[in-house]
């Protein structure tokens, strides 16, 4: 069990925070001057929000609604141009149960009437939530994200198969865990799809790869395989998307795969266990997948380091390169790189990153969250894949 906070749709948050949420590309510096000015905020800024249509339109529509719906959220200030598009999203998470407060510039017309107006809400909000207790919840509540960024040879070696046994104990524990970065599976979905449940959810990981290529063409990308390893992962030591996928793969533990999701979907996990979500495969956009999809915490293994993490869900930072250990004392959370010297099995590393899980689950803070650097992008079809 775990200590966390129920929500009326009977979800549980880790965190009780309020989300500043822009809409749109020309609010990101009121959204930001908000979020900085009130303590219990977290900010998700938007890369775009203006004259997107068809399937990015609708990607962009789930995410920025998903992510307001996450457990780790108790309301919401959406912060934009002008009253339609706060509107648009204000109406589904007030009738959601979400506390929302809406600022749209064009209504005060100035800058710093804008900024005032969001920090009276956000304050507003964040006293009334303080009011609300953590209760004991059951393991079954958690949703955990298993991620990976700067990988190399030590990721599919160390890291990965240390979050992997994380996952499996959590599972073991009644709690669902899903991986995500299509992209970056290609070449071991078979062993998913010989993971699933029924023929259905091992068809749904086949056609997840197939679309994911077919996007990347209409992108204009022939083969999107060539696009991994990525430079990074080539000066880390490997040597092909196979080698890479196998790795990957690993970090969602061994349990059968009881379905694939859409990308920022939300997560029903019933039954509780080991799910796919289809997102792009850089780390910032697939972690809004996660955030958006229902997971209050994410648990991220790098080998070469990766500053990311995702502002509404706190993210473990691993690494099991002993080097990249060293160096990042101060970003990493959980340090298994004693499995590279032979001093730790995968399986005691596993227990280390299951028991850091649980604590930040109860409420300690990650390094990330101390320093306040996450980010949110959402992905583009046909780019980022």
């Amino acid at each position: 069990m775990f200590y966390g906070f129920e929500r009326p749709n009977g979800t549980v948050g880790v965190r009780n925070r309020v989300g500043i949420i822009s809409l749109m590309d020309n609010s990101n510096g009121l959204a930001r001057k908000i979020h900085e000015n009130v303590r219990g905020t977290d900010l998700v800024t938007d890369l775009f929000g203006r004259k997107m249509i068809g399937r990015n339109h609708e990607m962009r529509l789930r995410a920025i609604h998903g992510m307001a719906m996450n457990p780790n959220i108790v309301g919401v200030v959406l912060v934009s141009l002008h009253k339609p598009s706060t509107d648009a999203f204000a109406g589904p998470i007030a009738k959601a149960g979400k506390d929302v407060e809406c600022v749209a510039y064009q209504e005060y017309g100035s800058t710093l009437r804008a900024i005032e107006a969001g920090i009276v809400a956000a304050a507003k909000m964040v006293r009334k939530c303080t009011d609300t207790q953590r209760t004991e919840q059951p393991l079954s509540k958690l949703i955990f994200g298993a991620e990976c960024g700067g990988s190399d040879f030590s990721s599919g070696l160390s890291g990965n198969p240390a979050l992997g046994h994380a996952a499996d104990l959590l599972m073991d524990a009644g709690g669902s865990v899903v991986l995500s970065e299509t992209a970056e599976i290609m070449g071991a979905e078979h062993l998913l799809a010989e993971r699933a449940v029924n023929q259905g959810v091992a068809a749904d990981i086949i056609q997840a790869i197939a679309d994911m290529e077919e996007m990347s063409r209409m992108g204009g990308v022939d083969d999107i395989r060539k696009t991994n390893p990525s430079a990074d992962n080539i000066n880390g030591g490997l040597t092909t998307l196979a080698e890479k996928a196998l790795g990957a793969v690993k970090k969602a533990g061994t349990k059968p795969l009881q379905g694939v999701v859409d990308y920022c979907e939300q997560i029903d996990p019933e039954p509780p266990g080991f799910y796919f979500m289809s997102t792009p495969a850089p780390a910032c956009e697939s972690m809004t997948g996660f955030a958006a999809g229902g997971c209050q915490i994410i648990g991220f293994n790098t080998g070469l380091g990766q500053p990311s993490s995702h502002p509404f869900s706190p993210t473990i930072k691993i690494s099991g390169n002993p080097l990249t250990a060293s160096r990042g004392f101060d970003d990493l959370d959980v340090d298994v790189s004693d499995i590279m010297r032979g001093e730790m099995s995968i399986e005691e590393g596993g227990v280390k990153i299951y028991e850091e899980l649980l604590a930040v689950a109860n409420g300690r803070h990650t390094y990330a969250e101390l320093y306040d650097t996450g980010v949110s992008t959402i992905g583009v079809a046909g780019a980022s894949f």
